[in-house]
């Protein structure tokens, strides 16, 4: 802890954390768009800092102007000098936006040389240049790499850095699996990426990015040529990642005439997709489903779901309608697979505290015993249960909760009301927090 006096340091807690770039980031970026603040967005190389700018902007329904300021010369930006009554002025750079609504983006800014660095810390700072005014639907935001060893930066001015919303951004996992499921990466980058938490620390998600484009344009003799992929995918990877690439290949294939995606968020009763799943049942080919059910589990599973749902591209209605047409083994892997995952339990309508507060007579109470009662809604319950364990564990609920007698009767009534299956995890969650629940009657 820092005294008075002393030097603060990075253990004082003040430096700025990371922000993961998926939803999170966006929310920020939308907040300073609406606020009309200059953003300086930092971080490696290849983390999608520019990708996310594109997708704000679409979503608020504005335009996008990118500038890569490493390759600009002066006049590209503050306009060429011409005489007009006598006086100098500045032509307007055609790439400037004139009017409407949008994002201006200015790369690599602190790669630039000093003679463009300097126009664009004006035009970010103050949002003009000479004569010329950023329009007021426009907003400047700025990507800059890390003042570090592995990056060759001119470092921008304390002062100046003061005037931007800084933020300090990261790869996020989670966030680029859920990207990466809806541009149709390869399947084998796709997989490795749900097996290893730590693929994004060592490779950057825009060479996993360039990766998949690779591979996908190997025809199917050269896929056979070890050697040759070896060479190939050796310029982007290294090589322990690539021999890790390799050794899943033979899950690479795929025996399903559609994008196995699309049944989260766009599977009905009526669909076409539901028509393809009732042929494969009727000619039984259960490899098919098989496979359906092999490529889908690590996905609910797994931390992308959650940046599915938030952004509708995972639906409760699509998932329960695939659940309700697939047989029973395999709808359960599906249902386990959901269930057991905290980012996705805002799928149900069910809070935590709606099943701490008065749980015996509540509509929650009601709604879990709808839902025990119907096989095709267990994971409903598992959510809940799910999303209630992750609530416990937060640290800073659990001495408020501890002397609760109307939470821990709450959990009594809910444990009563559980399955075995759902019941045990919250026993142990709640053994290992140190809450104990009182019975009915109790």
């Amino acid at each position: 802890m820092a005294t008075l006096g002393s030097k603060p340091g990075p253990s004082d807690g003040l430096r700025p954390l990371s922000v993961p770039v998926g939803p999170r980031l966006e929310r920020v970026l939308k907040v300073a768009y609406r606020a009309r603040r200059a953003v300086l967005l930092e971080g490696p190389t290849g983390v999608g800092k520019s990708e996310i700018v594109r997708r704000v902007a679409s979503d608020l329904g504005i335009e996008t102007t990118i500038l890569d300021l490493s390759l600009l010369e002066p006049p590209d930006l503050v306009g060429l000098p011409v005489m007009k009554d006598g006086r100098t002025e500045y032509a307007l750079p055609h790439i400037l936006p004139r009017e409407g609504a949008g994002i201006l983006l200015l790369e690599e800014l602190n790669r630039a040389e000093r003679y463009i660095q300097q126009p664009a810390l004006q035009l970010l700072s103050a949002r003009r240049l000479h004569e010329y005014e950023l329009p007021a639907g426009w907003v400047c935001v700025a990507t800059v790499n890390p003042q570090t060893a592995d990056y060759h930066v001119t470092a921008l001015d304390k002062a100046l850095r003061a005037r931007f919303l800084q933020v300090s951004v990261r790869a996020d996992r989670a966030s680029w699996l859920a990207w990466a499921q809806t541009k149709n990466l390869h399947p084998g980058v796709v997989a490795l990426a749900h097996d290893h938490e730590r693929l994004l620390d060592d490779v950057p998600p825009r060479t996993w990015t360039y990766a998949s484009e690779l591979l996908q344009a190997f025809t199917v003799a050269e896929l056979e040529d070890g050697a040759l992929l070896r060479d190939a995918l050796g310029g982007y990877l290294p090589a322990a990642w690539v021999e890790a690439l390799l050794a899943s290949k033979s899950s690479w294939g795929t025996r399903v005439g559609f994008d196995v995606r699309l049944l989260l968020a766009t599977y009905t009763p009526t669909s076409n997709l539901s028509k393809e799943i009732a042929e494969y049942k009727h000619k039984g080919q259960t490899d098919r489903l098989d496979e359906i059910v092999h490529r889908l589990v690590p996905l609910l599973a797994g931390p992308e779901a959650g940046v599915l749902a938030a952004q509708g591209q995972l639906t409760l209605a699509s998932v329960e309608a695939l659940f309700a047409d697939l047989p029973g083994d395999q709808r359960e892997k599906l249902q386990e697979a959901l269930g057991g995952n905290p980012t996705a339990a805002t799928l149900v309508d069910v809070d935590p505290t709606d099943l701490l507060a008065g749980f015996s007579g509540s509509a929650a109470e009601k709604k879990l015993a709808v839902w025990r009662a119907d096989p095709l809604k267990q994971h409903r319950i598992a959510l809940a249960v799910t999303g209630l364990r992750a609530f416990l564990e937060q640290p800073s609920r659990l001495a408020e909760l501890k002397k609760s007698n109307i939470a821990r009767q709450s959990l009594g009534h809910l444990l009563v009301h559980l399955h075995e299956r759902h019941a045990m995890p919250l026993v142990e969650t709640l053994k290992r927090v140190g809450i104990t629940p009182v019975r009915p009657g109790g």
